[in-house]
């Protein structure tokens, strides 16, 4: 309750001139929580109960990933030569009006033809989507000052768990007392408003004006500055992709996270399926596990920290990939409703000590002077296994079974979370201030 408190109770006043715009991002992630707690839980889901293929279910988690490598590099061009914060709400605007046309299928069209309406918006969505994926942060990052950005972020997760939570909750008992049709377009309206309650909250933040002029003796700071800001941005640029990069030690890394990758993206195609037809689980059981695993994920998150500081981000990587391997297994074998419950709450654990632990572990093994290039080869490796694995696993599935093609998956975590744990970690001494 310690941790808590201290999250939502700064230990210093907040500025007057800083309330307006923490408020409204307090408020746009709150208020993507109805979103994630509705459409993006159950639109794999619906698209189950459709009657969707294992090849089309790839396709629809293939999509993002599609989208991410067609559009990253011109995304970052773009970013390089408009404003942020007018290309954040305005992509933020174009991504999540697509949401509404998702309301009317229900009783719109045929069964089929709406999987493949699915497809067409949630490719479409993506296009606008890499663009706020990547302006989001830089945008963030001018409306948060730096000794605030921790203490935002942190009050955002608890927000998102929490909302995420009660719509998960909510959206169980609506498609469990509604006829199926209408429930869905309930479901799919509350993402929708809640997505555009989002982008709004985007729109009243005011990013500070900068300063028309600068002291002579803060020029070179202010570069530096700027240079590291822009430090993201360069990563997305093609020429960022040395090959020199994959030589040695980070290479190694870059064969490891992609090994991770593949265990955790070929599960996607096949979970909604796996869990319909096989599992057989009901809408409110599907809703109560995952209300239960963002609980566990808050709770995760908050001890994350103290376990980074005793076992390092390594290690920390390394115990959740072992127990989502865990869960994975549970997931497979959860013919009964409790064991699936049981899977989400403890996975909901893992997978929060993985968000604490794994960019800051990739971080640690990047020179701070060549950031841009190495972080280029993470995104690249990270959006090629997620393609990868929802065209492929379709087949894979098809070829060994769900339940095998999900116990590979299980193995390849496996692997990956205890090659983290037994090798040694790399300690590098801190740098002095001047030096960050």
């Amino acid at each position: 309750m310690n941790l808590i408190r201290r999250l939502f109770s700064p230990a210093q006043p907040v500025p007057v001139e800083l309330r307006r715009n923490f408020l409204h991002l307090y408020l746009d992630i709150a208020w993507w929580g109805l979103l994630n707690g509705s459409i993006l839980v159950f639109l794999g889901v619906y698209a189950s109960r459709l009657g969707a293929s294992t090849f089309q279910l790839g396709l629809l988690t293939a999509s993002p990933a599609l989208m991410n490598l067609l559009f990253t590099f011109p995304a970052g061009g773009l970013l390089e030569r408009k404003p942020i914060a007018r290309l954040t709400r305005w992509s933020a605007l174009a991504m999540r009006i697509f949401y509404f046309l998702l309301i009317p299928l229900p009783v719109l069209l045929p069964a089929g033809t709406q999987v493949w309406v699915i497809l067409a918006i949630t490719l479409l969505m993506n296009i606008p989507g890499t663009l706020i994926a990547i302006a989001f942060n830089a945008f963030f990052a001018e409306a948060v000052p730096p000794e605030w950005r921790g203490q935002v972020a942190g009050v955002r997760n608890a927000l998102f768990s929490i909302t995420t939570m009660i719509t998960a909750l909510a959206v169980g008992v609506i498609l469990d007392r509604m006829p199926f049709a209408t429930g869905y377009q309930i479901v799919f309206a509350i993402g929708a408003v809640g997505a555009m309650m989002s982008a709004l909250h985007l729109w009243l933040v005011r990013l500070p004006e900068k300063p028309a002029a600068v002291e002579p003796q803060t020029i070179g700071l202010k570069n530096e500055l700027r240079s590291a800001e822009k430090a993201p941005l360069k990563a997305l640029r093609l020429q960022s992709l040395r090959l020199d990069v994959l030589r040695g030690a980070f290479g190694r890394l870059l064969v490891l996270i992609f090994v991770y990758q593949l265990g955790v993206y070929l599960i996607g195609p096949v979970v909604p399926k796996y869990q319909v037809n096989v599992l057989q689980l009901s809408d409110v059981t599907i809703s109560q596990a995952s209300a239960l695993f963002w609980v566990a994920h808050f709770v995760g998150s908050l001890q994350s920290r103290r376990l980074s500081q005793r076992l390092g981000f390594q290690r920390l990587t390394g115990w959740g990939l072992i127990i989502v391997t865990l869960t994975l297994v549970m997931f497979t074998y959860s013919f009964q409703p409790w064991i699936y419950l049981a899977h989400s709450l403890i996975g909901g654990i893992g997978w929060a000590w993985i968000a604490g632990g794994l960019i800051n572990f990739v971080l640690e093994r990047i020179p701070a002077d060549d950031r841009p290039s190495h972080l280029a080869w993470f995104n690249l490796i990270n959006n090629a296994a997620a393609l990868l694995c929802g065209l492929l696993a379709p087949l894979i599935a098809g070829w060994i079974g769900m339940a095998a093609t999900l116990l590979l998956a299980a193995a390849l975590r496996l692997v990956v979370g205890v090659s983290l744990c037994v090798r040694r970690p790399i300690k590098r001494p801190r740098l002095s201030l001047a030096q960050e």
